[in-house]
């Protein structure tokens, strides 16, 4: 290539940018030719690739939208916009970060299968790195959905409750010493199923009566190895004794009511069912975010905290991101931001046209300014064929 040449971050390219010579991914590889705009594709494929700056001699033409010019208005709006571009750029660190805690916490459980000692240094490393990761785009939860579960599934469901809980504790405006004792103790909330018979662990039919009533001792076996085991403080253990405690007083193992249960086992309370809809167990499908939501608001009245419950509603949102969506115009779409005064009104990303056809450049529709348009259901993304990460 000619000299003169710039450098260009890649988290700085923006779907629309035109230069007037050539970008190159390097000396042999062009992006794109000159005068051509730069897809949200091109940057996709870059960031896959794992390269992190382009070239190229040319001068910057347009600047480049993720949306239509004059589509936005609203500063809160824009940071929306910007937080999704932000976010796509954090699927690798969330899965490190994932990664990490799962490892902490089956140590953890091994040493509580043998009734060993054990230290919690690692598991606080995780739950720091999991508040980073929140503080700095707390849209990042995204990338739970699908992600490999390995061959524990209690263990990746720990680390994403943990995730959620962590969310809760944010918008409750929790100090960062309140966010590491939740997430210390969520990270630990399913401690007691470690001590139970594996046959029942992963069942795919209903539980007998007495298989039942062991089930509801993890709680207290959890609580009890914590205690003893790792000496973890009372605030933090009563999370997995009280996580299965309900509202109206109808849960266990102690029957507690309403804020009798400790604030942090409230919250993960509300975590711990929304994850498990979420996700595929050996005996249920998981449902979709739209119809976890859902069921949280038709069966969670009288369950959970309702205070709680509609701080967590209203930070995930009716339509939470990564929900595809079916619009009055037959077009469909994946939801990758919202307003809380207006959830119903979300920012859109078009994936299909009312035609049916696949696009594949960035349209993105404010339904707040776009009036015309309004979300009709929610849709299963199996029902159109496509994988959320793919669209986002």
């Amino acid at each position: 290539m000619a000299g003169g040449m710039k450098k260009i971050p890649v988290e700085d390219l923006k779907p629309g940018m035109i230069f007037d010579k050539p970008v190159y991914i390097d000396s042999s590889n062009m992006l794109v030719p000159s005068n051509s705009p730069i897809k949200e594709s091109d940057i996709k494929k870059l960031m896959k690739w794992g390269v992190a700056e382009v070239e190229t001699a040319g001068m910057l033409m347009k600047a480049g939208t993720p949306m239509p010019a004059g589509a936005l208005s609203d500063d809160s709006e824009k940071k929306i916009i910007d937080e999704y571009h932000d976010l796509l750029k954090r699927r690798k660190r969330l899965i490190e970060v994932h990664s990490h805690a799962r490892g902490s916490v089956n140590s953890i459980y091994n040493c509580i299968r043998k009734d060993k000692v054990f230290a919690t240094r690692e598991l606080e490393e995780s739950v720091t790195n999991i508040i980073n990761l929140l503080q700095e785009n707390n849209n990042v939860f995204l990338f739970l959905y699908g992600l490999d579960e390995g061959k524990d599934y209690s263990i990746t469901h720990a680390v994403n409750v943990t995730f959620y809980a962590i969310i809760i504790g944010m918008a409750l405006k929790y100090s960062r010493a309140k966010l590491n004792e939740l997430g210390l103790g969520t990270l630990l909330i399913d401690s007691g199923m470690v001590k139970m018979p594996v046959y029942i662990v992963h069942k795919q039919s209903n539980l007998t009566e007495q298989e039942f009533n062991q089930i509801k001792t993890h709680p207290i076996l959890g609580y009890k190895a914590l205690r003893d085991l790792g000496q973890i403080k009372e605030s933090v253990a009563n999370i997995t004794l009280q996580h299965h405690e309900q509202y109206d007083g109808k849960g266990y193992p102690r029957g507690l009511k309403g804020n009798d249960i400790d604030e942090y086992a409230r919250i993960s309370a509300i975590a711990d069912s929304y994850e498990a809809q979420i996700s595929n167990r050996s005996y249920k499908k998981k449902v979709y975010f739209y119809h976890a939501m859902r069921n949280l608001l038709s069966s969670g009245v009288n369950k959970f905290d309702p205070v709680i419950l509609r701080v967590f509603l209203s930070r995930m949102s009716v339509y939470p991101i990564g929900s595809i969506v079916g619009l009055n115009d037959s077009s469909i779409a994946i939801i990758i931001g919202s307003i809380p005064e207006k959830p119903l009104r979300p920012i859109i990303k078009l994936i299909f046209d009312r035609d049916g056809k696949r696009i594949e450049d960035t349209q993105i529709i404010n339904l707040i300014e776009n009036t015309s348009l309004y979300i009709l259901k929610a849709i299963d993304e199996n029902e159109i064929g496509v994988n959320i990460f793919e669209v986002l």
